[in-house]
């Protein structure tokens, strides 16, 4: 599997650093549990299946959850820095089977709703620590410490070494991009500018970088 580049407006297939390759169209769907069912052997057929199924049906990507935030059992960051080593390994399984079926992954690296921890318990990790934050999730995107929790969290889900392969998350062809959160949007104060002042900066070459509204990498 070669890496997926941009020439222009159009997605192109890189092969031997050239750009001027074969055109990509992405034909895609969304399974968000992939790495949920990943972590518990006897339910990772289901991820084999699914990822086969949708090849089979011709798709090529597949967007699907590299998050899971808070004290649960099976939760991939227990607290800020802290992981749990069991659901990456499932996170590694999914990409391995991702790359055996031909899909590329969309991999979403925090959720804008409560489900899975998301922006929230970044805010209540912060409220726990005794930080000076506002309780509401919007601290997400404007209080530095928060910030920094998620980049550290972004930082380390990039450069993660798969278990399997032995491979670095961000020199693996199989994730096609990345999304900093899924369905960004703020509580209270809606502007845009609360969004679009939330940036990160990242010295990797992860590839492209999705956002549905504004939260720019």
């Amino acid at each position: 599997m070669d890496f997926v580049g941009v020439n222009s407006t159009h997605f192109v297939i890189i092969k031997d650093h050239d750009y001027d390759n074969q055109r990509m169209y992405v034909n895609g769907w969304n399974s968000y549990w992939l790495m949920e069912e990943s972590v518990w052997g006897p339910s990772r057929s289901k991820v084999s299946k699914m990822l086969k199924r949708g090849a089979l049906m011709g798709l090529n990507v597949c967007r699907t959850w590299a998050f899971s935030d808070g004290p649960g059992p099976n939760s991939l960051q227990i607290s800020p820095g802290l992981f749990n080593e069991r659901v990456l390994k499932g996170l590694d399984y999914v990409i391995v089977e991702a790359r055996k079926n031909g899909i590329r992954l969309i991999l979403s690296l925090v959720n804008n709703l409560n489900a899975f921890g998301g922006k929230a318990q970044y805010v209540k990790w912060a409220l726990e620590a005794g930080l000076n934050v506002s309780s509401s999730a919007d601290s997400f995107f404007s209080d530095s410490t928060i910030k920094g929790y998620y980049k550290a969290y972004v930082k380390a889900i990039v450069t993660r070494k798969n278990s399997l392969t032995g491979v670095r998350y961000y020199e693996e062809p199989a994730i096609f991009a990345w999304e900093l959160i899924n369905e960004p949007r703020c509580d209270y104060d809606c502007s845009s500018s609360i969004l679009q002042d939330a940036t990160c900066k990242c010295h990797y070459k992860i590839g492209f970088c999705f956002s549905m509204v504004g939260f720019s990498y």
